[in-house]
């Protein structure tokens, strides 16, 4: 009986694991935002062809958010992308995306020039393209892992000029701050050390979508139901 009860617990985790993949087939990466996110103090992507996420928010008017992606070679695709929690705060808030880098011509997508200038202060050598939001292009988005729902905004596919470095922005002009999802690359790499994280993950993004009440009750049942399989399982 002990035997059944091991073989039973080891089924549990290879179909754990089997959905885990199954549902994150499109899933990205956490980018831990814990750190500044300015010029001088970038959050760093060594690897900007992974699939990254980064849950992270504009605290104040005229805040800018840089992500420094290292290792570009000349002709890789730089992908960028913006989503927004999908709850009603947020239908009118709208930040912009901008690439700056080497060998770049600038595109400003309607932006005021002297706007840009004031607000990335891009060096000497450093092309920027920017992407705003444009009306007709709303869609959604939902994460079937952590049962949330993004509003999608605006995306960027740039193939690198030159090799280098390169900063991925994210700004709103009009003054506006809150929360934004800013996505990054397009590979997927999930590691077994990545899938023993998902239940921090799983919490983290949730409470970052403000489903706070839900995800305690989802946890105190998921919790409750680990020990009663645990104690079943002791007990053959």
């Amino acid at each position: 009986m002990k035997r059944m009860g091991v073989t039973a617990a080891r089924f549990s985790v290879v179909t754990a694991l089997v959905l885990f993949l199954s549902l994150n087939a499109g899933a990205h990466k956490p980018v831990d935002t814990s750190g500044p996110a300015t010029r001088d103090e970038p959050i760093v992507i060594t690897e900007h062809l992974t699939s990254w996420a980064a849950y992270n928010e504009l605290k104040k008017p005229g805040e800018v958010h840089y992500y420094r992606l290292e290792g570009v070679k000349r002709g890789e695709k730089i992908h960028l992308s913006l989503l927004v929690p999908q709850l009603e705060r947020f239908e009118d808030f709208f930040p912009v995306i901008a690439l700056l880098g080497p060998g770049m011509e600038n595109d400003l997508d309607g932006l005021d020039e002297e706007i840009v200038q004031i607000m990335l202060r891009p060096k000497e050598g450093e092309g920027v393209i920017i992407r705003q939001f444009q009306e007709g292009t709303e869609g959604s988005f939902f994460e079937p892992f952590t049962q949330t729902r993004y509003a999608e905004r605006q995306e960027m596919n740039i193939f690198a000029p030159e090799t280098g470095t390169y900063y991925a922005v994210v700004f709103d002009p009009t003054g506006n701050a809150d929360k934004y999802i800013f996505a990054i690359g397009e590979e997927e790499k999930w590691g077994l050390g990545d899938i023993l994280t998902m239940p921090r993950i799983w919490w983290d993004v949730r409470m970052f979508m403000e489903k706070e009440r839900s995800t305690y009750i989802t946890a105190g049942i998921l919790a409750s139901g680990a020990v009663l399989i645990a104690i079943w399982l002791l007990k053959k």
